[in-house]
C-alpha cells in the first residue's frame, strides 16, 4: 500500500485537449470567495505573479512593500522579489495565528502596500483578526489570501482584495491555480507551458502505472525511482520559471469532470477519522486541538508536530506513507525566524487524507502511527 505524494493519473482518463482551449472552468470551490473575476494558472505560485501584476496595473501608485508570514513556502516569495518587491515578514505562535499588536506596529512602520495572509492546514487561522483587514483594507493596503491549505473552508478569502491557490495540489491535474479578485485581472499574454504539461501528464501516468499497471516487482521498483527523478527535476524547473502559465487544455478536461462535493465529503471523513484517533499520544500530536474548532474541516492535509519529525518520517516512508514537510526553510527567511517558527519548522508534519483514499487507508495509516508511538 501506498499513500500520499503526488497525485497519480489513470490514462483512461486524460481528455482530448483539442476543443478545450476555450471551455470555460467553474468551480464551487472558488465561486464561494464572490470574486468577480477569477484566472486560472498552471500553478499557485503563477497565480501570485498574475495578482501581483493586476494589483500594480490596477493601483499604478502602490508601494511594492510586501509583509508576509514568515512561516510560509520559499516559492510563495519568489513572485515577489521576480516584480521588485521588498520583503518583510510577520510572525506566527505554534498555533500558526499571527499578533495583532505585532501586525500594528509594522504596518505603521513599513507602510506595505500588500498583506499576504494564509489559513493553515483547514483551519481559520485569521478567524480572531479578520474584523481588522476591513481597517486595513480602508488605509489603502492590499489584502492577498493564499487559500491553498484551506480551499475547501468556508468563511475565507471573501476579506480579500485577491485570493490565489493552487489547484494541481487538491486534484490530479498536471499544472493548476488560480486568481480572483473583484478588481480586473491581466490575464491577456497567458498561455499553457505545453512542454511542462506534456512531461506532468506523462509523469502522473508513470505513477499510475507502477501502482496499477503490469508488470513484475523489480520493473515497478525501477519505474517509481524513475518518477521520483523526473518529480525533483520538473519541480525545480517550476521553481525557475518566471512567465505565468495558464491552465492547459488537459486540466480543463478534468475539471469539468471533478465532483468536488464528492471530494470534499471524502476528506471531511478522512479528518474526522484522524481527530478521533490521534488524541493523546505523547510522541505526536494534532496541530490544531480538536480540529482546530472549525466545523467539517477538510485541509489539505492533517498537521501534526512530533518530537522527532524526522525519526516519524521514515517510519512512515518505510511503511508506505509518505507525509511531506512543509516546508523547507528558504533563504528569505531563514534569519529572521522565531523561537516558535524554528520549533513550526522542525517539528511540523503533513499527514496524507485526500479523496483518493477512504477508511482503508485511514486506518493503515492510523495503525502505523500507533506502532510508531509504541515503538519509542
Amino acid at each position: 500500500m501506498e499513500i500520499g505524494s503526488i497525485y497519480e493519473l489513470n490514462p483512461e482518463i486524460i481528455p482530448e485537449k483539442e476543443g478545450l482551449a476555450d471551455v470555460a472552468v467553474s468551480l464551487g470551490g472558488i465561486e464561494k470567495y464572490k470574486k468577480r473575476n477569477v484566472a486560472y494558472t498552471m500553478s499557485g505560485r503563477a497565480a501570485i505573479a498574475l495578482a501581483i501584476r493586476s494589483l500594480v496595473r490596477n493601483r499604478p501608485g502602490i508601494e511594492k512593500r510586501c509583509l508576509l508570514p514568515a512561516y510560509m513556502c520559499d516559492t510563495v516569495f519568489f513572485p515577489f522579489e521576480w516584480e521588485g518587491w521588498e520583503i518583510y515578514f510577520y510572525h506566527v505562535n505554534k498555533s500558526l495565528e499571527a499578533d495583532a499588536e505585532e501586525l500594528r506596529r509594522l504596518i505603521g512602520r513599513i507602510r506595505p502596500g500588500l498583506l499576504f495572509i494564509h489559513a493553515y492546514y483547514g483551519v481559520d487561522t485569521w478567524k480572531p483578526m479578520r474584523l481588522l483587514l476591513k481597517g486595513w483594507r480602508e488605509q489603502g493596503i492590499c489584502i492577498m489570501e493564499d487559500v491553498t491549505q484551506s480551499y475547501y473552508l468556508e468563511g475565507v478569502g471573501r476579506d480579500a482584495d485577491y485570493v490565489v491557490g493552487s489547484l494541481r495540489k487538491w486534484y490530479p491535474l498536471p499544472d493548476g491555480g488560480f486568481a480572483a479578485s473583484e478588481e480586473p485581472l491581466a490575464e491577456e499574454g497567458l498561455c499553457p507551458a505545453e512542454g511542462f504539461t506534456e512531461k506532468r501528464v506523462k509523469l502522473l501516468t508513470m505513477k499510475w502505472e507502477y501502482l496499477y499497471g503490469k508488470g513484475s516487482r523489480e520493473g515497478k521498483k525501477a519505474l517509481k525511482a524513475d518518477f521520483l527523478r523526473k518529480n525533483r527535476e520538473m519541480e525545480e524547473w517550476l521553481d525557475a520559471y518566471r512567465e505565468i502559465g495558464s491552465l492547459s487544455p488537459e486540466s480543463v478536461g478534468i475539471l469539468k469532470k471533478t465532483d468536488e462535493v464528492g471530494c470534499l465529503a471524502r476528506r471531511k471523513e478522512n479528518f474526522r477519522c484522524l481527530c478521533e484517533k490521534l488524541e493523546g499520544k505523547k510522541h505526536f500530536w494534532p496541530v490544531f486541538s480538536g480540529g482546530g474548532g472549525e466545523d467539517g474541516t477538510a485541509p489539505l492535509y492533517f498537521a501534526v508536530y512530533a518530537a522527532d519529525r524526522d525519526g516519524l518520517q521514515r517510519f512512515l516512508t518505510e511503511r508506505g506513507v509518505y507525509a511531506p514537510v512543509l516546508w523547507p526553510v528558504g533563504k528569505a527567511n531563514k534569519d529572521v525566524l522565531t523561537e516558535d517558527e524554528r520549533y513550526i519548522y522542525s517539528h511540523i508534519l503533513a499527514l496524507p487524507m485526500d479523496q483518493r483514499y477512504g477508511q482503508k487507508e485511514m486506518g493503515y495509516m492510523v495503525d502505523m502511527l500507533e506502532a510508531y508511538e509504541s515503538a519509542i
